[in-house]
C-alpha cells in the first residue's frame, strides 16, 4: 500500500478525444495491415486507410442512434440480439457502400477518373469480418459509456439520499433539543450563551453546506472541529450526565474523511448510550495514525449489551457504508458492546486520504 493516498480525481476523456484517439488507432491499423499485405508505404496506401476509416465514421453514425433508442436496459427483451445481428448485418452493407464511394472519391482526389471501387475477394471477406468485430466494438462502447453514466447518476443520487438521510437525523435534534437549552441560557443570562449561540452556527452551517460527490471529502480537522461543538451542546441539554474526552493524534493535520461521518457515531453514543443511563456517563473519542492507516475510536459506558439496536441504527449504518464506499477493502469497521465493561464501542480504521 502507498505511504499515501491522495484524492485525485482523473478528468474523464470527453467524447471527443475518445473518437480522435480510435480514428488515429483505425489509421494506424489499417496502414500497417496495407504494409504487411505487400503495399508500399505511399500517399496512395495513407488515402486508402482515410477512405476505409471515413467509411467507418459516417456509418457508425446511425449505430449511434440505434443504441440511443434502443438502450442496453432493454437487453433482456427476446428481439435485442436479433436486432443487433440485423444491425450488423446493415453496418456491413452500409460500410461495403461507404467504402466503393470513399475510394472512388481518393481516386478523384489522386487525379484519377471517380469511380465506384467495390470490394471483391480476400480484401471482401477481410472487410465483412472487420465489419462485424467493428459493429459490436461500436455497440459495446455505446453501452458502456450509457451503463457509466447510468452508474454516476445512481451513486450521486445515493449520496444524496444518504447525506440527506444524515441531515434529517440531526437538524431536528438541533432544534428541538438544544434551542430550549440556549433558550434557557439566555433568559438566565448565563455566560455561556455566547459561546453556545456560536456553536449551533457553525454547527447548523456546517451540516447544512451544499455537498456533491466530489466535494464530500473534508479535513479530519474540520470534522473534528465540528463534532466537539455539536458534544457541547448536548452537554448543555444533559448536564453533570455528560462528560467526554476527545484526543487528536499526531501527524494528522492533512488527512481526510468523508464529510458529517464522525457526528453520527457520537450522537449514537449519546442518544442509545449515554441519555437512557440513569447516571453520569462518558464518552471518549480518539484518533491516531498508525503506520499507513489512522485508528479512531469512540467509547462510552452508557447501554451496552442490553441496547440490542444500538449497533444498526440508520446513522450507523450510513456512516459504515460510506466509509466502505470510500475505503474498500481497506477499512476495518466494527461496532459492539465493550468487553471489559459496560458500554459501547466503535472502532474505524481506515487508509490514510490527504485532503486537497
Amino acid at each position: 500500500r502507498m505511504s499515501e493516498r491522495t484524492a485525485t480525481v482523473y478528468p474523464a476523456w470527453s467524447a471527443r478525444r475518445l473518437i480522435s484517439f480510435g480514428v488515429v488507432m483505425l489509421l494506424v491499423a489499417y496502414s500497417t495491415v496495407f504494409v504487411v499485405d505487400g503495399d508500399t508505404p505511399s500517399v496512395s496506401l495513407f488515402v486508402s486507410a482515410i477512405a476505409n476509416v471515413s467509411a467507418a465514421m459516417l456509418t457508425a453514425l446511425p449505430v449511434y442512434l440505434l443504441c440511443r433508442s434502443v438502450t442496453w436496459q432493454r437487453g433482456e427483451r427476446w428481439w435485442f440480439l436479433p436486432l443487433h445481428l440485423l444491425g450488423a448485418a446493415t453496418f456491413g452493407l452500409l460500410w461495403f457502400a461507404a467504402i466503393a464511394v470513399a475510394l472512388g472519391v481518393g481516386n478523384l482526389l489522386s487525379g484519377h477518373e471517380f469511380s465506384f471501387v467495390f470490394l471483391a475477394g480476400p480484401a471482401l471477406h477481410w472487410q465483412a469480418l472487420t465489419s462485424v468485430i467493428l459493429y459490436f466494438a461500436i455497440v459495446g462502447g455505446c453501452y458502456i459509456t450509457q451503463a457509466s453514466r447510468a452508474a454516476q447518476i445512481a451513486t450521486a443520487l445515493q449520496h444524496k439520499a444518504e447525506v440527506g438521510a444524515l441531515r434529517a437525523q440531526l437538524d431536528p435534534h438541533l432544534l428541538f433539543n438544544t434551542l430550549h437549552s440556549l433558550l434557557e441560557l439566555v433568559r438566565s443570562g448565563d455566560a455561556r450563551a455566547d459561546d453556545a449561540i456560536d456553536r449551533f452556527a457553525r454547527v447548523a452551517r456546517y451540516v447544512t453546506e451544499g455537498r456533491t460527490p466530489d466535494r464530500d471529502v473534508v479535513p479530519l480537522n474540520a470534522e473534528w472541529r465540528m463534532v466537539q461543538d455539536y458534544i457541547s451542546l448536548e452537554a448543555l441539554r444533559l448536564g453533570s450526565r455528560l462528560t467526554y474526552t476527545f484526543t487528536l493524534g499526531d501527524q494528522l493535520d492533512a488527512v481526510s474523511v468523508p464529510a458529517l461521518s464522525l457526528q453520527p457515531l457520537v450522537e449514537n453514543a449519546i442518544r442509545h448510550g449515554i441519555a437512557p443511563r440513569p447516571g453520569p456517563g462518558h464518552i471518549t473519542m480518539s484518533t491516531e495514525r498508525i503506520g499507513n492507516d489512522v485508528h479512531l475510536q469512540i467509547v462510552d459506558n452508557g447501554l451496552g449489551s442490553g441496547a440490542t439496536t444500538r449497533g444498526s441504527g440508520t446513522g450507523l449504518d450510513l456512516v459504515r457504508r460510506r466509509f466502505e464506499a470510500r475505503y474498500g477493502a481497506g477499512l476495518q469497521f466494527d461496532a459492539g458492546p465493550r468487553c471489559d465493561a459496560v458500554g459501547w464501542r466503535v472502532s474505524v480504521r481506515f487508509p490514510v486520504t490527504v485532503a486537497e
